[in-house]
């Protein structure tokens, strides 16, 4: 008994908000995502790496269960994730705390989806498809920041996803860069990169006319122009 009694205190104690005990459903978590809020919050406050493996042993489900959990903390936009290198991670919750302090609430009684998030799914969903697996959370994270601090328009991001499968570039990276440059090339339109291709491909000729006959140029002047190749983005530090 005695042994057991400096296990417990030993162990230490977790200490929660009895503010979230009472408002965590408002703003959209469920009684298994306030658990595995508290298990990563314990593991981590003792020092330890809250892992998939880890949690998956304490909670006794499996580590694809949690995957999904953790996605959906990060689609809700209640956690970051920051990755600490050597395929370490830490889970950072300062957005469910400011979600609960600004008493944000989500009405968990009405389906329908807002058409901001409706975009925001659409590109999670092309680019599984490309990538024919699961966003990882850090990679959710990233189109989160897409939307959210970048400002890109949906449509470029899916013409950039497409741009990067052409060119057999799986990656978020590369997808991100072909954006930060067609901005700053101040190309914001599908149609405006299609017409910056076809300039970069095409020749433009002088369509001036001679007083002599159609398609005559006078002296001096060149019958075509070759305009010179400009690429609509460098990946050359990819």
């Amino acid at each position: 008994m005695e042994e057991s009694v400096k296990a417990l205190i030993n162990a230490g104690q977790t200490t929660v908000y009895n503010y979230l005990l009472s408002h965590y459903r408002d703003i959209g978590m469920d009684n298994d995502d306030l658990v595995i809020y508290l298990q990563i919050s314990r593991l981590q406050k003792q020092g330890d790496q809250a892992s998939l493996a880890a949690l998956a042993a304490t909670m006794k489900v499996t580590e694809q269960a949690l995957t999904e959990r953790i996605k959906r903390f990060v689609q809700l936009d209640l956690m970051t994730v920051q990755n600490l290198g050597n395929r370490q991670e830490y889970f950072d919750f300062t957005p469910l705390f400011d979600k609960l302090l600004a008493g944000q609430r989500v009405n968990q009684d009405n389906p329908v989806v807002s058409a901001g998030e409706q975009s925001r799914r659409q590109v999670v969903r092309v680019l599984q498809g490309e990538f024919g697996r699961q966003l990882s959370p850090m990679e959710l994270q990233t189109i989160n920041q897409w939307f959210d601090v970048e400002h890109f328009d949906p449509n470029m991001m899916i013409l950039a996803i497409q741009e990067a499968i052409a060119n057999n570039a799986r990656s978020l990276r590369y997808i991100e860069t072909i954006l930060i440059n067609w901005k700053k090339s101040n190309l914001t339109s599908p149609q405006a990169v299609q017409l910056a291709k076809e300039r970069r491909r095409g020749v433009t000729y002088d369509a001036s006319k001679s007083a002599g006959g159609q398609g005559r140029q006078s002296p001096g002047q060149q019958t075509a122009k070759k305009q010179p190749t400009v690429p609509i983005f460098k990946l050359d530090d990819l």
